[in-house]
């Protein structure tokens, strides 16, 4: 007889109860994906990550108080399973009792202000796997609907979630390095990836951004955002790029070195009509010959959902 008891008790089914109660009619944004299938894959990946049977009750449980169940559903969480579910539950909120005409990039900026203050790992176990999965449904969902997707969504586009999702992914990636994690930085790479061949394909003027930081160092309105090299050599070699605009360092390098051998080559079409940079570091020694330098674009503030133009 096995007297090793288990790792998921009663308790855990009587979270799923009240998950049911709370989610049960709800379905994910713009589908008809069940809500819970959510929790249910959240509560899966903070358990292969590790998490004990608290920390999996609060993942069933994350968004039960601030999907509308306030302060009376966080009393009631503690009462049926002990004060550290309903801590994790309550910092993984964006607000317990919201306003809920708050816009939505002010809530993000506030809960990314929040995450250095939190000292509990299993407080961001259940938020970093609530963020894997919300970012991969979100590029699930972009390949199959393009553009089309952010009209499910009230307050956010394109920018602003991925503003967001890489300034998550640059607090996990230092505080909490590990599989999770990688698959964050997976996720917001390929959907940077989407968005930026997407608006290179609606666009008539093509103007490139080459930047590694989506978060504080966005793009300006009407530019598109490549996140590295490869991702900018790629639009490049599919399109006429009208504008391109370098952030000095490795990535600009690799970039210029790649237009320096086109040169080489007499490419024909040329693959872009004028070069620029942004950023305080000086721009690289070589450049293309057959590039005009033009003068670069006003900075991106973090977080702004109305840019200025170059």
């Amino acid at each position: 007889m096995n007297d090793v008891p288990p790792q998921l008790s009663k308790r855990f089914l009587a979270a799923v109860a009240l998950a049911t109660e709370a989610h049960g009619r709800d379905r994910r944004t713009g589908t008809e994906i069940p809500y819970l299938a959510h929790l249910f894959v959240v509560t899966g990946l903070v358990l292969e990550d590790g998490g004990d049977e608290d920390q999996a009750i609060a993942a069933m449980l994350h968004d039960a108080v601030e999907d509308g169940g306030g302060s009376p559903m966080l009393a009631r969480i503690e009462r049926s399973f002990g004060s550290r579910v309903a801590g994790i539950v309550e910092e993984c909120s964006d607000a317990v009792d919201g306003d809920p005409s708050e816009p939505w990039i002010d809530r993000k900026r506030r809960y990314l202000a929040h995450l250095p203050k939190v000292t509990d790992d299993a407080v961001l176990r259940v938020a970093l796997a609530d963020k894997v999965h919300n970012a991969r449904s979100i590029v699930r969902d972009y390949r199959q609907e393009g553009h089309r997707l952010w009209e499910r969504f009230t307050q956010k586009t394109a920018r602003e979630q991925l503003w967001y999702y890489a300034g998550l992914l640059a607090f996990f990636g230092d505080r909490r390095p590990g599989p999770l994690t990688a698959d964050l930085r997976r996720a917001v790479a390929e959907l940077a990836w989407l968005v930026a061949r997407d608006e290179a394909q609606r666009q008539r003027i093509r103007r490139v951004w080459v930047d590694a930081d989506l978060h504080n160092r966005q793009a300006p309105e009407g530019w598109i955002q490549a996140r590295g090299a490869a991702d900018a050599i790629q639009l490049l070699g599919e399109f006429t790029v009208h504008e391109l605009s370098l952030y000095a360092g490795p990535e600009a390098e690799a970039v210029i070195d790649w237009l320096i051998e086109q040169e080489s080559a007499d490419r024909d079409p040329w693959p872009a009509e004028r070069l620029v940079y942004h950023g305080d570091d000086p721009a690289p020694r070589r450049q293309p010959r057959e590039l005009v330098t033009a003068v670069a674009p006003a900075r991106h503030a973090p977080g702004e959902t109305t840019n200025r133009a170059g």
